[in-house]
C-alpha cells in the first residue's frame, strides 16, 4: 500500500509540474470566459437603442415615459419620443432620427391593438418599453394594491403532465450547471488521462517500466498510477469550479441573466458522485491503451474510441431533453462511458426513478473493477511484449488459457 502511494505521489507530481497541465488549467476557464462574454456582449451590443416615437391618437398617455436614474451595457434604455400626428413622425423616421413610430388609434380600449411603421423590425426591448408604457398610463389613477407587483405579471412554472418536470422561471440553472460540470469534466478526464497514456507509452518505449517493477509490483505500479491520474484530474477539476464560484460571486449581480440565480445543490452533487467511477474506469481504459500500443501516434489513434462514447449524450441533446425518461436517453444512461453525461442530464431536467440512479452507480463500479482488472493485465503482457502491440483479444486468450 505504501508503494502504491509513493507511485501515486510521484504520478500526481510529474503531472502537476508539467507545463500542459497548467496550460490546460488556465485555458480552459479562460476559454469558456471569453465564450461567454463574447456571446453576452454580442447579444446586447445588437440591441438598437435608438429612440422610437408614438402618436397617441386616443389621448391615453397622460404620464411620459420614465427615465431610469442608471443605464448600463447590460440595461439598455429606449427613449420613447411622442409625436402630434402621424406626419411628423412618419418625417423623423424617414430621416433616421428614430427607429420607428408606433399609433395609439382612437377607440385603443375596445381592442387593444396598436400599429407600427418602421424603419427597423419591432424588437422585443421596444415591445417590453411600450407595454410598460401603456400599462402605467392605463392603471394610472387607479387605487390598486400592490400595483408595482401587477404590473410584472405572473410567474410560470411548467409542470408535465405526469409529473416528472417542473421548471420555474428562475430554475435555468438547475440544467445548465450540471451540464457545465459535466462538460469540465469530459475536459478533464481527457486531460489528465491523456497524461497517463502518454507516460505508460513513452516507459514502454524506453524500456522505464522494466526497471519500476524490480521495486513494486504491476498491480501496485498500476493502481498507483491510476489514482494519481485521478487526483491530478480532481485537481483541474476543482480549480475550475471555484474559478466558476467566483465569476458567479463576482458578477452574478451585474449580468442580468445571472440575477437571482438558485445553485441546485442536490443535482450538482449528484453529477460529481458519477464522475468519480467515470473518471477511474477512464484512467483504466487509457491505461490499458498505454500498455497495448507501442508508439504515441498509434496510442493518439486508438483514444477517440474512449472520447466519442463520452460525447455521445451531446450528440443526442434534443432527443434527451424531448424525452429524459424515454428508452433512447435511458440505454444512455446505462451504458457506463456515456452514463456521467446523459444522467447528469436527465437528472437536471426531471425526476428520475431511484432505482435507475442506483442501477447506473452499480454498473458504472462494476465496470471501474473490470477497467481496472483488464488494466493489470495489461500491463504485465506489455512488460512482456514491449516492441509489440498487444490486441485485447490476445490479451484476453492468453489470460484465460492462464487462468
Amino acid at each position: 500500500m505504501n508503494k502504491m502511494h509513493e507511485v501515486a505521489k510521484y504520478e500526481y507530481t510529474r503531472h502537476v509540474n508539467n507545463k500542459a497541465f497548467w496550460i490546460t488549467l488556465f485555458a480552459v476557464p479562460a476559454g469558456i470566459l471569453l465564450i461567454m462574454l463574447l456571446s453576452v456582449v454580442i447579444t446586447f451590443a445588437s440591441i438598437d437603442t435608438d429612440p422610437v416615437g408614438y402618436v397617441d391618437q386616443a389621448g391615453l398617455i397622460k404620464q411620459p415615459q420614465v427615465q431610469p436614474e442608471k443605464t448600463s451595457f447590460f440595461e439598455p434604455f429606449i427613449p420613447l419620443i411622442p409625436y402630434a400626428d402621424e406626419t411628423s413622425a412618419r418625417w423623423a423616421a424617414e430621416d433616421g432620427q428614430i427607429q420607428g413610430y408606433f399609433v395609439i388609434p382612437q377607440g385603443y380600449t375596445d381592442s387593444y391593438q396598436l400599429i407600427y411603421y418602421f424603419n427597423k423590425p419591432l424588437s422585443s426591448e421596444i415591445r417590453t418599453e411600450v407595454d410598460t408604457l401603456i400599462r402605467t398610463n392605463l392603471l394610472a389613477g387607479e387605487t390598486i394594491p400592490n400595483f408595482e407587483r401587477l404590473t410584472e405579471g405572473s410567474h410560470f412554472t411548467q409542470a408535465s403532465l405526469d409529473g416528472t418536470r417542473i421548471v420555474g422561471e428562475n430554475e435555468a440553472a438547475k440544467i445548465i450547471i450540471p451540464m457545465v460540470v459535466s462538460i469540465l469534466f469530459v475536459i478533464a478526464v481527457m486531460s489528465s488521462g491523456g497524461y497517463l497514456l502518454q507516460a505508460l507509452v513513452e516507459e514502454k518505449e524506453n524500456r522505464t517500466m522494466e526497471i519500476m517493477v524490480t521495486s513494486v509490483s504491476p498491480n501496485q505500479l498500476m493502481a498507483g498510477k491510476i489514482i494519481g491520474n485521478l487526483s491530478v484530474g480532481l485537481t483541474q477539476l476543482l480549480a475550475w469550479m471555484v474559478v466558476a464560484a467566483a465569476v458567479l460571486i463576482g458578477f452574478g449581480d451585474r449580468i442580468p441573466f445571472m440575477q437571482n440565480l438558485q445553485i441546485p445543490w442536490g443535482e450538482l452533487i449528484l453529477s460529481l458522485l458519477l464522475m468519480l467511477p467515470a473518471f477511474v474506469f477512464t484512467s483504466a481504459l487509457m491505461a490499458i491503451i498505454g500498455s497495448t500500443v507501442t508508439e504515441s501516434q498509434e496510442a493518439s489513434q486508438v483514444t477517440g474510441l474512449i472520447t466519442l462514447p463520452i460525447f455521445l449524450p451531446y450528440f443526442f441533446l434534443s432527443f434527451i431533453l424531448q424525452n429524459p425518461n424515454g428508452t433512447f436517453a435511458r440505454i444512455l444512461s446505462f451504458f457506463p462511458m456515456s452514463a456521467p453525461l446523459a444522467m447528469s442530464t436527465r437528472i437536471a431536467i426531471t425526476n428520475v426513478p431511484s432505482w435507475e440512479i442506483i442501477l447506473v452507480f452499480v454498473i458504472m463500479i462494476l465496470f471501474c473493477l473490470l477497467t481496472i482488472w483488464l488494466a493489470g493485465k495489461a500491463f504485465r503482457q506489455g512488460m512482456l511484449q514491449y516492441s509489440k502491440r498487444v490486441p485485447l483479444k490476445q490479451l484476453l486468450k492468453k489470460e484465460a488459457g492462464r487462468e
